[in-house]
């Protein structure tokens, strides 16, 4: 299960999700309400509530329900504490239903914004605390390449991350030297100049 849970470590993805998509690959009950889940739905435990949605859904859609109810995305519904929610998951699992629920979790959690990324942080993620923030920065410049970003979206996205880690100054240091890291790495690479010359001195600010 180690083995399984670490592969989730660098991961998760707010996805915009209405019902047909939370159910994806799940069978209705004749228990669940008119919304798809009982009326007492969120006074239940964490584990209960991972429990209920495994027994009608497949992995991937119990990964999307983990992700979205631990980042508060789902109405009325909650996960308080992400990491007893995953232990649940994969105590339950066999070996390959943890495959599918640990793919689906990274892909997930790669197209986090590093707000959201924090936010799953704080909720109790099976992120190291130690590396979590040193990781974050160091696969960063990955996301800035995907998603084209100029050197503006950058720095409202580390606003945010900052704004969201709060007195957790550590990690938000942390960030800030693997970040830079990445930078001085890929210099004569494809990083943008722009990007470069704006964030390379990030950590010492």
């Amino acid at each position: 299960m180690k083995k399984v849970v670490s592969k989730i470590r660098s991961l998760f993805i707010y996805t915009g999700i209405g019902l047909c998509v939370l159910t994806s690959g799940c069978k209705k009950e004749a228990s669940e309400s008119a919304a798809g889940f009982p009326t007492d739905f969120n006074k239940r435990s964490d584990e209960d509530k991972v429990a209920f949605v495994m027994r009608t859904c497949t992995p991937d859609s119990v990964a999307r329900f983990v992700m979205n109810a631990s980042l508060g995305r789902i109405k009325g519904i909650q996960i308080d504490t992400l990491s007893n929610a995953e232990l649940y998951v994969f105590s339950n699992y066999n070996s390959e239903m943890q495959q599918k629920y640990a793919e689906e979790s990274v892909r997930l959690k790669e197209q986090l914004t590093l707000a959201q990324r924090m936010q799953l942080f704080k909720k109790g993620s099976t992120d190291e605390p130690i590396s979590f923030g040193l990781d974050l920065g160091l696969g960063y410049l990955s996301r800035v390449r995907e998603r084209n970003m100029s050197a503006d979206d950058v720095a409202k996205e580390i606003k945010d991350f900052k704004k969201e880690c709060g007195n957790d100054t550590a990690t938000y240091r942390r960030f800030t030297v693997g970040f830079t890291e990445a930078l001085r790495q890929d210099r004569d690479k494809d990083v943008k100049k722009e990007i470069y010359d704006r964030f390379i001195n990030l950590s010492q600010q």
